[in-house]
C-alpha cells in the first residue's frame, strides 16, 4: 500500500460508516412507522367491534325499555300495583343492569377514543356518537325512573286518603340526569 491508499483509507471507512448509520436509521424508521401503523389498524378494529357489541346492547336496551312499557308500565293499575310490585322492581332492577352494562362498555370507548383522532372517518364517527347515545340510554332510564316513582306516589296518596296501609316504596337509584358528550344539552331528558 502507498501512502496515498492509506490516506484515504479513513476517509473510506468514515464513508461506510456512515452509510451503515444512514441506512440502519432509515430501516428502524420504515420499521418502527410499519409497526405504528399496524397498531392504529389492530386499535381502530378494536374501537369499531367495541361500537358493534356496544350498539347491540344498546338495540337490547332498547326492546327492553319498550317490553317494559307495553308490558307492565302501561297496565300499572292501583288495583294490582301491590300485587305486582315486586315483578315490577325485579324487571326495572335488569333494566338498570343494563344501563350500568353498557356504562363499562363505555368507559372502554373512552379509553380508545380519548383524545385520540384516527385516519378513518367512520372510526372517529363512531368515538363521537357512542357518547350521545349513552347519554340517551341514561337520561332515558332516570326519566322512566321518574315515571314510575311518581306513579307510585300517586298510589300511595291514593291508598293514604282511603286509610289503606299498603304503601310501595320508590324504586331508588343513584342514577342522575347526564350531559355525556357536554354539549349543554341532556340528549334524551323529556322535560
Amino acid at each position: 500500500m502507498d501512502i496515498k491508499d492509506t490516506k484515504k483509507l479513513p476517509f473510506i471507512l468514515m464513508a461506510i460508516s456512515f452509510v451503515m448509520i444512514v441506512s440502519g436509521c432509515v430501516s428502524s424508521f420504515v420499521f418502527n412507522l410499519r409497526s405504528d401503523q399496524q397498531k392504529v389498524r389492530s386499535r381502530m378494529t378494536e374501537v369499531s367491534d367495541s361500537f358493534e357489541e356496544f350498539s347491540t346492547n344498546t338495540s337490547l336496551f332498547e326492546e327492553m325499555r319498550d317490553e317494559l312499557y307495553t308490558n307492565v308500565l302501561k297496565s300499572v293499575y292501583y288495583d294490582s300495583l301491590f300485587q305486582d310490585d315486586e315483578l315490577i322492581k325485579n324487571k326495572l332492577s335488569n333494566y338498570e343492569n343494563m344501563v350500568d352494562e353498557l356504562g363499562k362498555q363505555v368507559k372502554l370507548l373512552d379509553k380508545m377514543c380519548e383524545d385520540v383522532y384516527y385516519p378513518e372517518s367512520s372510526v372517529n364517527n363512531k368515538c363521537n356518537n357512542y357518547k350521545t347515545i349513552y347519554e340517551q340510554v341514561v337520561n332515558y332510564f332516570v326519566g322512566d325512573i321518574i315515571l314510575y316513582n311518581n306513579n307510585i306516589k300517586s298510589y300511595n296518596n291514593y291508598q293514604a286518603t282511603n286509610g289503606s296501609n299498603l304503601l310501595l316504596n320508590e324504586y331508588k337509584t343513584t342514577k342522575k340526569y347526564i350531559d355525556y358528550n357536554n354539549d349543554k344539552e341532556y340528549e334524551g331528558k323529556e322535560d
